[in-house]
Formats: C-alpha cells, structure tokens, sequence
C-alpha cells in the first residue's frame, strides 16, 4: 500500500511540474476561477472557519494529523530518490515544508546503522536529501496519538503523536540490517490567514512540528 501511495503522489507531482496552459481565452479562465473561489469559500466556512472546535472534529483532526506523518514520509522517500529528475524532487520539498508549523523544525533522531549525523533540523535534512540523498528513510508504523489536541488560546491547539520508526538501510535486504526506534512528533492545529482568490480568510489546518 506504501508503494502505491508513491506513485500516486509522485503522478500528482509530475502533473503539477508539467502542467501547461489550456487555449481557453482569458475571460472565460477568469470567470471560471472566480467561481470556484467562491464555491471554496462557501464550503470551508461553517468548518474550518469555526471559533469552536467539538470533540468529534478534532479527533478527525487528529486523523489528519497522522496522514501527514505519512505524507512527510512519502515525499521525503522521493525527495531522496536520485535517480528523478530534480524538479520532482525539490517540488516534494516545498510541499514538505507546508506540512510543518514553521521552518525551524528540530530534529532529534538518532540511530545506530544509519551514515548521516547532524541532520537536526528540517532545512539541513531537505538540503542533504536533495544533494546527496540519506541513507535511512523514515517508515513510521504504529502510529498512535499519545497526547489528544488541546486548546493552547483561541486560534492553536496542541498535541503529539508516537510511532515506531523503522529504518532500513538501502544496501540492506534482509531483516538483520534494520533498526526500530519510538519517536514523538509534536502536531498542531492553528488558525491561520489563507488566501482564496482576492480574499483572505482565518481557517483551521493541521501541522506538523519538531521530532525526537
């Protein structure tokens, strides 16, 4: 199931860095984006523009949260792979950057079997990654949510998940080269300012933060 989400979001990637324009003429393009702004707008507002945030909602937040760990892992395994074109490959990165809370991410990782030291921040991990690739991917399994959301003022919430790293070396094939480490990821959910269209709204979205 991994691999098939690879490809997916790797087909996504291809069709974002090789999209063209269409022959539509300019009005017609503009009316039509005008539209869909307005449909976005119209249907984010009762949810994610709310001031409160129910129990249930937040638990699906949650859930989102644990789909971006394995976003996070999904791009950098792409963002590692060498052998694709680096467009694809430094698109991956932005994207990866727009899973976190802020640029300054800490990273404390530390394993015994993998070659890369000193990579305890986000920037320094992409920019390794994209120039030389690491040696040891994050595969997180058994995700868990250790710490539920909790409100840290009107406009953030809190929390952190756990899962079980499992790094596996690439010259590795066999199951004695591997090594499984408990990690913890802090996870936010923030009100943010958005821009749809010529408008700027205050919506709810999920984000990751530091890892040790």
């Amino acid at each position: 199931m991994r691999w098939m989400r690879y490809i997916l979001i790797l087909s996504m990637i291809y069709l974002v860095c090789t999209a063209r324009t269409c022959n539509e003429n300019e009005e017609a393009v503009a009316i039509r984006e005008e539209r869909f702004t307005m449909n976005l707008k119209d249907s984010i507002k009762d949810v994610f523009m709310s001031d409160t945030i129910d129990d249930k909602l937040l638990r699906a937040y949650e859930v989102s949260a644990v789909q971006k760990l394995n976003d996070f892992a999904d791009y950098l395994r792409i963002i590692s792979d060498t052998t694709l074109d680096m467009k694809f490959r430094q698109h991956a990165a932005e994207l990866v950057k727009g899973l976190f809370v802020t640029d300054e991410i800490e990273l404390n990782i530390r394993s015994n079997i993998c070659y890369e030291s000193g990579l305890n921040s986000m920037e320094l991990l992409l920019a390794h990654s994209l120039s030389e690739g690491i040696s040891c991917l994050i595969n997180p399994l058994q995700i868990t949510v250790s710490k539920p959301f909790v409100s840290e003022n009107d406009s953030a919430f809190t929390g952190n998940l756990s899962f079980i790293n499992r790094y596996v070396p690439p010259v590795s094939r066999d199951t004695s080269g591997t090594e499984s480490l408990r990690l913890i990821i802090d996870i936010y959910l923030v009100k943010r300012l958005r821009s749809f269209g010529e408008d700027q709204l205050e919506v709810w979205d999920v984000y990751l933060g530091d890892i040790n």
